[in-house]
């Protein structure tokens, strides 16, 4: 139903999670909260006869599990908002069929039971008791990366192959997502109490680098997040990332939108704390910041991980990190 409405242009819809009649026990609902997370109306509802179904009403471990998908969740929204922009912008829904991404790709034209949150994440909910597996069909033309564990699934050898299916682990502690190679997502990771205590969190930019192991480019849509001056005086600004390790090696921010919206921010708004960059084989030398001082940075050789810790850059500034 969900993937429906979105093909027809309505975005805004989730579940009730937990399910509007009955009493869903312990693992019914934490697979519900999973599922919901990954939804584009993400809340809890019931009718009135239905038992409390608050998360700790189960126990602390369940509510532990519950409280994962919730933190999930929040740490998208900066995704999750520039998507809806995208939506509101373009049409292309928040939740999309995966032929929509595919359009060539025959085979998923009837697949229902996994779907992509924007262009970037690929999502396949759990839905059935007891389950520790789960078949996912992955697009073979991109290269897809565990949100979890940060390494890439490895397809099969093959050239011939349009979908290649993969049998991934899916316990009870595991919600099946994967960010496509090529995309860069923001996340904010402080924990809050409210999503406008977050608004002057920084970003964390997860970088996942396409099948070359070379580039990746993403966006993130900013405004005041209040009012309606984004469509009143095009108050707001969309931060266009990319990365590439190959020919330009460069880390880069080209910033576009309102020039005086931009300019009355407050200095060191919008900061990224954080780079994590996946899929790279190789250790780069140095990085620094448009010819001034070098990074900090850490890589792992087994995972194939870069982190870069506290560029001191901003979000709603244009930049340049110089690869060696």
């Amino acid at each position: 139903m969900l993937l429906s409405l979105n093909v027809a242009a309505l975005s805004f819809v989730g579940a009730d999670v937990g399910g509007f009649f009955g009493n869903p026990d312990a693992e019914l609902m934490t697979r519900w909260m999973q599922a919901g997370a990954y939804q584009p109306f993400f809340r809890g509802h019931a009718h009135h006869d239905s038992k409390r179904r608050e998360p700790w009403v189960f126990g602390d471990d369940w509510m532990v599990k519950m409280r994962q998908a919730a933190i999930a969740r929040y740490a998208l929204l900066p995704y999750w908002y520039s998507v809806f922009r995208e939506a509101s912008v373009t049409g292309m829904p928040v939740m999309r069929m995966m032929w929509m991404e595919y359009p060539e790709i025959e085979r998923l034209f009837s697949t229902e039971d996994q779907y992509l949150i924007g262009a970037d994440l690929l999502v396949k909910p759990v839905t059935a008791p007891g389950v520790t597996e789960t078949t996912i069909s992955f697009p073979a033309k991109d290269k897809w990366y565990d949100v979890d564990s940060m390494t890439a699934i490895v397809k099969p050898i093959s050239q011939d192959l349009d979908v290649f299916v993969e049998t991934v682990s899916s316990d009870i502690d595991k919600i099946p997502v994967y960010q496509r190679g090529g995309s860069i997502i923001p996340r904010k990771l402080r924990l809050r109490r409210s999503t406008q205590m977050m608004f002057g969190d920084p970003y964390t930019l997860y970088v996942a680098l396409d099948e070359s192991q070379k580039q990746a480019t993403g966006s993130l849509y900013m405004d005041d997040e209040d009012t309606f001056d984004h469509e009143k005086s095009s108050s707001y600004a969309m931060a266009n990332f990319s990365v590439n390790f190959g020919t330009g090696k460069f880390i880069k921010n080209d910033v576009e939108g309102s020039d005086s919206w931009i300019a009355g921010q407050s200095s060191g708004s919008r900061m990224i704390e954080r780079i994590i960059v996946m899929g790279l084989g190789k250790k780069p030398e140095s990085l620094a910041v448009d010819g001034s001082a070098k990074l900090d940075f850490n890589y792992s050789e087994e995972n194939e991980i870069l982190v870069i810790r506290k560029p001191g850059l901003s979000a709603i500034e244009s930049w340049s990190i110089r690869i060696v």
